[in-house]
């Protein structure tokens, strides 16, 4: 959290890049818990600095990643406008999972959720892959428009939609999704 903050603090003219494999590594890294927000120790009935610390041990046929895109403090709060490059397709987070008894998964991106505004309010559009045309497009309340894949990429980013790739079952038929398969079940 602090590095994604000082990689961010100041300005919202201040637009740095990070990768989403970095945020992965920063989530999953032990975090010491400042004073601000110490753990509960039930035994002691005190508050107690603590350390506190997330893995992966298995990956989901379908991957929501949700940016933070507010922070607040004591001091400040802000909306954080750091454009987080994330891939289209290919995306691994093998290298972050714990499990060894999952083979290599590999994610395609289905669609993003952006928020444009601040703390204060916003208005949030949609950019989807389409699984009856296999193209993109920008969902803004009433209005729909044909877009590029690379639109999907933004500061405005928020929540991400990733479903795993499947093995291509070579038929080379083409349903309106961009690998050959069906759309996906996630029941």
């Amino acid at each position: 959290k602090q590095w994604y903050q000082r990689r961010v603090r100041g300005t919202k003219a201040r637009r740095n890049e990070v990768s989403i494999d970095d945020c992965v590594e920063q989530y999953c890294r032990e975090e010491v818990l400042n004073e601000d927000n110490m753990w509960y120790c039930p035994h002691c009935k005190d508050f107690k600095q603590a350390s506190k610390k997330l893995d992966l041990w298995r990956l989901p046929k379908v991957l929501v990643i949700h940016l933070k895109r507010f922070s607040y403090s004591r001091q400040w709060r802000d909306k954080i406008e750091t454009l987080v490059k994330f891939p289209l397709r290919d995306l691994s987070l093998s290298r972050h999972v714990l499990s060894t008894d999952q083979d290599e998964v590999q994610y395609e991106l289905r669609g993003v959720v952006n928020h444009y505004g601040g703390l204060g309010g916003g208005h949030y559009t949609a950019t989807c892959l389409s699984a009856a045309d296999g193209k993109w497009h920008v969902f803004d309340d009433s209005h729909v428009s044909s877009c590029s894949a690379e639109k999907a990429i933004s500061p405005s980013a928020y929540v991400l939609f990733y479903t795993r790739q499947e093995a291509s079952s070579g038929s080379g038929e083409s349903n309106g999704t961009t690998n050959g398969e069906r759309p996906m079940d996630v029941d």
